[in-house]
């Protein structure tokens, strides 16, 4: 992982942070096309690993950032925030709690990728309270290691729909709601030894399922890595940002993600 490593120096100095309510800050840019991979380890990739990301306290710390680390950027058009994640783990693309079909299952038992967004910009400490009211403006959505999706615990649940890395502002339907992809990430990467320890998320959540007509100039955001090392429930979650004994819903611990004009 020669190479991985390498890049670590320039990721930490690339990640676009700053505070506003002492809360972690990450800046997504206006791009009309897919984001490029490169983002990621670019001026606008955020690198999370054990040393400075949030465990949830459910589940164990990985051993190190071999065991469980990721990166991401956030890039949006006109109608859509993109949410692209590289996740490294020497145990890569375990699922054997969700069917690859599942629109609907314990995502977090598996290997997986969730975003969490606020879009009202609430920032509660329990977006599902209130019966759940305030999830209408976005809420948790979960891609897995084998493609399958979970948006339970959003306004929109069972509107995934499938794509590939090149159209993710694809509608299949009138009811989709929000799409993505998952496939094992090879670019830049020397051998196929080194590839079959990384995955590539890769999210497209419109503004409508965020409850909203248009783009905001802000919205509360998380991402958090489901870890399952040996099947059956996960060994590790790791967050960038967030409250350990709730990091999925408690939004007033979530980061902000700023949108650039």
């Amino acid at each position: 992982m020669k190479r991985l490593v390498l890049l670590l120096p320039l990721l930490a100095a690339g990640c676009v942070t700053g505070s506003l309510s002492n809360a972690p800050v990450v800046h997504a840019h206006y791009s009309k096309e897919v984001p490029s991979d490169i983002d990621m380890f670019g001026p606008h990739g955020v690198f999370v690993s054990v040393t400075n990301g949030v465990v949830d306290a459910e589940t164990q710390p990985p051993a190190g950032d071999d065991d469980l680390s990721f990166w991401f950027s956030c890039t949006y058009d006109d109608a859509g925030l993109a949410v692209k994640v590289v996740v490294l783990d020497d145990d890569a693309r375990r699922a054997d709690t969700c069917p690859s079909n599942a629109v609907s299952c314990a995502a977090w038992d598996d290997d997986a990728v969730e975003i969490f967004i606020d879009a009202e910009f609430a920032r509660l400490p329990d977006s599902r309270a209130d019966g759940g009211v305030h999830l209408r403006h976005g809420g948790e959505f979960a891609l897995v290691a084998n493609g399958a999706a979970n948006s339970d615990y959003s306004g929109y649940p069972n509107t995934f729909f499938r794509v590939d890395r090149k159209h993710l502002a694809k509608k299949g339907t009138a009811n989709v709601w929000w799409s993505g992809c998952t496939m094992p990430f090879t670019v830049g990467l020397p051998n196929q030894a080194e590839s079959s320890k990384l995955t590539l998320y890769t999210f497209y959540v419109p503004w409508t399922a965020m409850g909203r007509t248009s783009r905001p100039d802000r919205i509360g955001f998380n991402i958090s890595v489901q870890d399952d090392d040996g099947g059956g429930r996960r060994d590790h979650a790791l967050y960038w940002v967030g409250n350990p004994k709730r990091p999925y819903s408690d939004e007033s611990a979530f980061g902000i993600l700023v949108f650039d004009p």
